[in-house]
């Protein structure tokens, strides 16, 4: 089976890259039996008229996709707010790509699962939008990146997750909570349509959605792809979408 796994935008030196955090392809040959392909989010070459990328292509070929978590933000156009400095950094590029490929995944019930970055595209594909800033909102938690050289300090688990009572997580784990990493200052606002909320932190940011229309589509604001031998969500989450894509 091949999983696609979307790319992101980085730089090293004089050179542009695209590349996908390690840590998501380990948590995928660990608890998944797929093939990972690697998927640009470069959408055309310079002063091009028109977009390269084909996303209908790639996804006949797909039985599932992974749209990562990144530094970037998406461009606060694509949810009706002015971008300012503060929004940034942008990759419209990633934009393109990640909202194509979501879309095309639900148009043909393709099995997704995406991971921060990811969950707020799946919000704003589904016509929501995102709050920002959201530690400067009254009785909100931080939920940004620690500020620690430390890998281990990065990912660790910060807050409580509330699952839906007979929801999606609460059915997969077996628990009406756990504890989850928090490396976001965004969060989604206004809901898209279809999108059920399955997790909550204590401060009612929205921790995990699932699309009710779809097979299996579910968005996580935390990083699953740390420590998926330690925690009790990452491995069986990784797992179920293995298990969704071998079903279709």
């Amino acid at each position: 089976m091949l999983l696609g796994i979307i790319c992101n935008e980085k730089t090293q030196d004089l050179d542009t890259l695209q590349a996908v955090n390690h840590l998501y392809l380990r948590a995928v040959a660990e608890h998944m039996d797929v093939q990972p392909v690697l998927i640009p989010a470069a959408m055309a070459q310079k002063n091009a008229p028109t977009p390269k990328f084909n996303a209908d292509r790639l996804l006949d070929r797909l039985d599932g996709l992974l749209i990562t978590g990144n530094r970037s933000n998406i461009h606060p156009s694509h949810y009706g707010a002015p971008a300012t400095p503060a929004h940034e950094p942008f990759d419209r590029n990633r934009d393109a790509v990640a909202f194509a490929l979501i879309q095309g995944a639900l148009d043909r019930d393709l099995p997704l699962l995406t991971v921060c970055r990811g969950m707020q595209e799946l919000n704003i594909v589904c016509g929501g939008s995102l709050a920002t800033d959201i530690h400067t909102q009254p009785g909100k938690l931080d939920h940004r990146t620690p500020k620690d050289d430390s890998l281990k300090q990065r990912y660790v688990a910060r807050h409580r997750a509330q699952f839906l009572d007979n929801g999606y997580f609460h059915n997969l784990l077996g628990v009406a909570q756990a504890q989850t990493n928090s490396l976001h200052w965004q969060a989604i606002d206004q809901l898209g349509d279809d999108l059920i909320v399955e997790a909550q932190a204590d401060d009612g940011t929205i921790e995990a959605v699932r699309h009710s229309q779809a097979s299996h589509c579910i968005g996580v604001q935390w990083h699953p792809e740390y420590q998926t031998g330690e925690n009790i969500i990452s491995a069986k989450l990784f797992g179920d979408l293995g298990r969704a894509m071998q079903e279709r």
